[in-house]
């Protein structure tokens, strides 16, 4: 057996099955145009029962989000409770999300989903803000005794930023685009250690749909025998075919890159080596290094708040058609007033 083969193996070998006895649950994590959908498509391939309340595909994900809709519907109350929208950069303190509204959003959920997937084998849920709101969502799989299980999805941050560019120019500058790639996929991060727990990359997937499909059945434990064969060949050979990237970059690229922010190319770079196998998220090296990622975004809190508060002021004074006028009047009583 090659160094290859023999490392592919041990990687999995401590990976249980999922737990016969309880419902078992995949949540799909990453930031948003990492591939979250097109990899959430392929856990159906692989048995994950997604639901049958989907969200419908449009100009930006014209195949289709496998979202499902009463997660997301849980998700815009989740947002307008915290009073954070897509773009938003600050941290979410813990406290936030003990609150009795928080609470009741999620007693509302744990009843929804529960009615929904309570009996289900293995199922799955895609929101790309999971990870950034773990705690919430954590509190949904724990009132319903789940084994939880998580993939996340990984994408170079400069196809991130032209992927994005192309649906709102701001958010997709490079240096806007890598702080919401930190502050959705940093925060809360180390919460996923014990559980079993994949990451591929999106370029990866494209290229090699079905070695792919067949590290995340590893990494997840999910069985992968001959019936499954089928649907990951439909999904290889002709979902993917329907939504190939424009773009692709190197690790290389991303650091040469100067507008690159040096921590999400450190983050990137530390979770492509796992989706490359060349890493493990137990091993030292990736810890320690991570902890150090983890140590700048908090760091960078008070700044991510400000950026957050200037953002939204430049927002409602761009949207708000009384504010030139005013501004407008204002200079005039002063000219007058001289």
């Amino acid at each position: 057996m090659s160094e290859a083969a023999r490392m592919q193996d041990d990687l999995g070998a401590n990976v249980p099955p999922p737990d016969p006895e309880r419902s078992t649950v995949v949540a799909v994590l990453g930031a948003g145009r990492s591939g979250t959908s097109a990899i959430t498509r392929g856990l159906s391939a692989l048995g994950v029962d997604l639901g049958d309340n989907l969200r419908a595909g449009s100009g930006k994900n014209p195949t289709g989000f496998f979202e499902d809709r009463d997660v997301l519907a849980t998700s815009k109350l989740l947002k307008r409770a915290l009073g954070i929208r897509g773009h938003s950069l600050r941290l979410i303190d813990d406290a936030e999300f003990e609150t009795p509204r928080m609470k009741a959003i999620q007693a509302r959920a744990v009843e929804k989903l529960g009615q929904r997937f309570g009996e289900t084998p293995l199922w799955g849920y895609k929101y790309s803000r999971t990870l950034r709101t773990l705690p919430f969502w954590a509190g949904i799989h724990d009132a319903l005794n789940l084994d939880v299980r998580y993939l996340i999805a990984l994408r170079n941050p400069l196809s991130v930023a032209r992927s994005r560019s192309k649906i709102n120019p701001q958010r997709g500058r490079q240096v806007w685009s890598d702080m919401e790639w930190l502050v959705n996929v940093v925060p809360y991060f180390d919460r996923l250690m014990g559980a079993p727990v994949a990451v591929v990359d999106f370029d990866h997937l494209m290229a090699e749909p079905e070695a792919q499909l067949s590290r995340v059945a590893r990494d997840l434990g999910l069985p992968m025998g001959p019936e499954r064969r089928a649907g990951v060949d439909e999904y290889a050979h002709r979902f993917l075919q329907k939504d190939k990237p424009s773009t692709r970059f190197t690790r290389d690229d991303l650091w040469a890159d100067p507008q690159v922010n040096r921590w999400t190319a450190e983050g990137y770079t530390l979770l492509h080596r796992v989706a490359s196998d060349e890493l493990r998220l137990s091993d030292p090296e990736f810890t320690e290094r991570w902890a150090q990622v983890a140590t700048a975004v908090t760091d960078l809190g008070p700044l991510l708040a400000e950026f957050d508060y200037l953002r939204g002021e430049l927002v409602s004074t761009g949207w708000n058609p009384a504010s030139p006028v005013d501004q407008v009047r204002q200079v005039w009583r002063d000219l007058r007033s001289r």
